[in-house]
């Protein structure tokens, strides 16, 4: 008969946990869901539709819109069923259903309806494959390590940000857009599906044996409709929408915003290029940083970062200048799906994780929904970026400032390091306490 040593699980700092595999698989996840595969690409499909079709930029802004929407109000009804129900199961079946609409847009026409009912039908379907689910199951696996752990699951998007808008652009202009299309949409379908189902598993399915000490996938924390009453959810849904607005508006309307202004078009996929690359060294960073440190500071941070990017890019006249730019802006972009899983069970908890989660992530679709329709009106009216682009980077530093208004956790990693971890009814008292 084994040794008990030889059953228990190993530390969340050993390689050898099973925790980490996991984290890998849900990366590759988030690589092939609807935050890298639709909307960080998004803008490169612009100017072909434009031209092939006449459609304005404010016309196509409005199915990125009408996707993000779909999310802002599909995420909260999602959030229950991953407190619910096994997540891995979920999010496999979204990304078959998202894989299929994202390769129906190969089949577009000029009528604008099929583009925005197509976009309607991703952003649904999309609700299950980005950050959501997989911060649920992710969440489950860590305490001490996890905001490194989520670094690793978010950089996924940042990775297809770094990866991808070159081979698209390079892509679409030898195949046609079409083609690239369906090449994308084999992503999901053929890598992203199969590999989450079968193993992304939430603690509590992975394995009989008993670890001393508390179990990953112990419940604890606040009621969901506890947590809207607290100061702590409005601040970090209010720092996650102004950091939408200003990441989304700039993301969309990046790459003919670069152009318009001179540089060919591989040039400017490059500079989405940067951007996304920058942003997987800024969430990498923040993750090793969140386990050492509040994150009221770092989110300040991050959205000062962001600001001043999108100040400088909305200025930015040459390669180098949008390149420097795009790299400052992308340290801050991106950060706020770090930040989001870590506060919010840092703050509340896991028992209403996921809803919570998709709550906050309303609040980001419908900011990020909306910016990059504000920017094609502006552009279709004034002709620029420049003073829209400025206005957002003023009012992501105003809201930068008021993240110090956090309190300190009430559910610190050290908070589970006990014996045995508090039951839930103990946790229910405190909380009324």
């Amino acid at each position: 008969m084994d040794h008990p040593d030889r059953m228990v699980t190993p530390r969340e700092e050993s390689l050898r946990y099973p925790g980490w595999r996991v984290v890998v698989i849900c990366q590759i996840g988030v690589l092939s869901g609807v935050a890298t595969i639709f909307f960080s690409i998004f803008t490169l499909f612009i100017k072909p539709w434009q031209y092939d079709f006449g459609w304005s930029r404010e016309q196509i802004s409005q199915a990125f819109s009408m996707a993000a929407i779909s999310v802002a109000i599909c995420s909260p009804v999602m959030g229950r069923l991953l407190d619910r129900f096994e997540p891995r199961k979920l999010i496999a079946g979204m990304m078959v259903a998202f894989g299929l609409g994202f390769a129906s847009l190969a089949e577009l026409t000029p009528h604008l309806g099929r583009l925005e009912a197509t976009a309607v039908f991703i952003g649904i379907a999309g609700t299950g494959t980005y950050q959501l689910g997989y911060a649920r199951i992710v969440a489950g696996w860590f305490e001490r390590r996890l905001g490194a752990a989520l670094s690793v699951v978010v950089a996924g998007s940042g990775l297809g940000s770094l990866f991808f808008p070159p081979l698209v652009q390079h892509s679409i202009t030898v195949y046609g857009w079409r083609y690239t299309i369906l090449i994308l949409a084999a992503l999901p379908l053929l890598l992203g599906a199969p590999l989450t189902f079968f193993f992304a598993p939430s603690p509590r399915t992975h394995s009989s044996r008993k670890p001393s000490g508390p179990q990953p996938g112990t419940v604890f924390g606040m009621r969901w409709m506890q947590a809207l009453a607290t100061r702590s959810f409005w601040l970090i849904a209010l720092g996650v929408g102004c950091m939408s607005l200003a990441e989304n508006g700039v993301t969309v309307h990046l790459a003919p915003m670069l152009s318009d202004r001179g540089l060919k078009m591989e040039n400017a996929a490059f500079i989405v290029s940067i951007l996304g690359g920058s942003s997987v060294a800024g969430r990498l960073l923040l993750g090793w940083i969140l386990d050492y440190f509040e994150g009221a500071g770092i989110a300040m941070g991050a959205l000062l970062l962001a600001g001043s990017g999108i100040f400088f890019l909305g200025h930015a006249q040459s390669f180098h200048a949008a390149a420097l730019s795009a790299m400052i802006a992308g340290l801050g972009m991106g950060c706020e799906f770090d930040l989001i899983p870590y506060m919010l069970k840092r703050y509340f908890g896991m028992r209403s994780f996921s809803t919570l989660y998709g709550l906050t992530y309303s609040v980001y679709a419908v900011a990020g929904g909306t910016a990059p329709l504000l920017l094609g009106y502006v552009y279709d009216v004034t002709g620029s970026y420049t003073h829209i682009l400025s206005v957002f980077s003023v009012i992501t530093a105003c809201v930068a400032f008021a993240m110090l208004a956090l309190p300190v956790y009430r559910y610190a990693a050290a908070h589970t390091n006990t014996s045995e971890s508090l039951p839930v009814e103990t946790e229910a008292a405190i909380e009324s306490s």
